[in-house]
């Protein structure tokens, strides 16, 4: 099967991937609409000139656009994420993989395909200098019960809200599951599957509503949303729910 077609669908088409081909030796060839689009250099800026003009000038004195050279021609690809200065001089935070390609014709060729990751690389960041005040801001939200699971259902982490919610009377333990509370809501079935589900699929809840009844015998009604977080950059997936109770009419 001819995959020429194919790649020249990808390149062409492509939105959220933007690629480079280069000569072996770093010097451009082509970019396609999507780099252009993301980065603001055209195929006539960039023709001829060393892919190194991307690298923030830290990255070319440690010698990055040939470390990566050499890693392709070594290995056959190589993998990396680093800012690529934008045409405007902005650096943005990219994940990129470089592969080595041979053609048909005896060619040789580096394809670079690049991912802009600058708002994930912000997010990751914020996070992470910033866990005293979210933990503040966590504590500080009254009206809704917040949770957050680890990918075994384990309770990371509650606020007070939550745990008045659930009635729940004995101290959390590190390591504690959803499924381990002293509540009924959490014994159900459905509950624990649906909650599985957000951890195994990393669907999001906007708004789902539930029955729940209290210890005492009571039924409320309370709204459920989930959202998926990184905690710290390279740490595992945490997922957020946010329960809210709905007012009786």
């Amino acid at each position: 099967m001819d995959t020429s077609e194919f790649f020249d669908s990808f390149y062409n088409n492509a939105k959220e991937n933007s690629v480079i081909i280069m000569d072996t030796e770093g010097f451009i060839l082509k970019v396609n609409d999507a780099f252009t689009i993301a980065f603001g250099y055209n195929n006539d800026e960039v023709a001829e000139k060393n892919f190194s003009l991307f690298f923030t000038d830290e990255d070319k004195k440690a010698g990055k656009p040939k470390i990566e050279l050499q890693r392709v021609k070594s290995y056959g690809f190589a993998s990396d994420d680093n800012y690529l200065v934008h045409k405007d001089g902005t650096p943005i935070w990219t994940s990129g993989e470089s592969v080595f390609v041979r053609t048909s014709k005896e060619e040789n060729y580096v394809v670079k395909v690049v991912q802009n990751i600058h708002a994930q690389k912000q997010l990751e960041g914020f996070l992470t200098e910033s866990n005293e005040f979210i933990d503040t801001i966590f504590e500080s939200i009254r009206d809704a019960g917040l949770v957050v699971l680890d990918s075994l259902m384990r309770i990371v982490k509650v606020n007070s809200a939550f745990i008045k919610m659930f009635e729940i009377e004995a101290p959390l333990r590190e390591g504690n599951r959803l499924i381990d509370l002293d509540h009924p809501f959490w014994k159900r079935d459905d509950i624990k599957k649906d909650i599985r589900s957000i951890i195994v699929t990393n669907r999001s809840f906007k708004e789902e509503q539930f029955q729940m009844e209290t210890k005492s015998g009571k039924t409320k009604t309370i709204t459920f949303r989930s959202k998926s977080i990184y905690t710290e950059p390279g740490m595992e997936r945490e997922i957020l729910i946010l329960i809210k109770e709905k007012p009786a009419h």
